[in-house]
């Protein structure tokens, strides 16, 4: 099984020194299930990088949640709006189940990109690839691909994932219901 620190390199080209050097300037930090990381509304500046453990964003729309985007060990998160202009938060974060994170404030961010070429070029690249992780979740929505595709990307991609949050929560992460989601599952389990 693949560790955290393996998948940070693989998801942002990064070598396993650069993955360290990173992790060095970074704090350890442990989150419950149930806690937020930030609320709508609220200024989060900090990127994370989850040691394990699922996180969930999402927003309220006529009263329910919309599910954004899930992370699990290895990947990025941060508040976008609060990270890259200090703003506050258009969604919700919340821990999906029990995690460890490293956590890093902008400002000390900056500090090391200010003095440091290699810290800035890590940092850009691992920009650079979550831009580019954004583009194609958006392009394989826009694509029309099924709830079945969507259910069977996230098989494939992130198998974790399926057995660490709700059923209610991924169905709205798929865009259809908790009801359509069981179909789907049933539909895959015949095959």
């Amino acid at each position: 099984m693949e560790t955290y620190k393996e998948k940070l390199c693989r998801e942002y080209a990064l070598t396993i020194q650069q993955a360290d050097s990173l992790l060095a300037e970074m704090e350890l930090v442990h989150f419950k299930k149930g806690e937020f990381v930030v609320r709508e509304g609220e200024r989060n500046t900090n990127l994370y990088i989850i040691k394990n453990g699922v996180w969930r964003s999402f927003r309220m729309n006529d009263g329910e949640e919309m599910t954004l985007w899930f992370a699990a060990e290895g990947e990025c998160v941060f508040a976008i709006w609060g990270y890259t202009s200090e703003g506050i938060s258009q969604t919700n974060i919340e821990i999906e189940a029990d995690s460890t994170a490293y956590v890093i404030s902008k400002r000390r961010i900056d500090e090391l990109c200010n003095t440091s070429l290699h810290m800035s070029n890590l940092i850009r690249t691992i920009f650079e690839y979550h831009a580019l992780w954004a583009e194609n979740f958006l392009l394989f929505f826009a694509d029309h691909v099924s709830a079945q595709q969507r259910y069977q990307a996230i098989m494939k991609k992130s198998p974790e994932l399926l057995q660490q949050i709700s059923l209610k929560k991924l169905a709205s992460y798929l865009y259809v219901t908790p009801q359509s989601l069981s179909r789907i599952r049933a539909n895959l389990k015949g095959e």
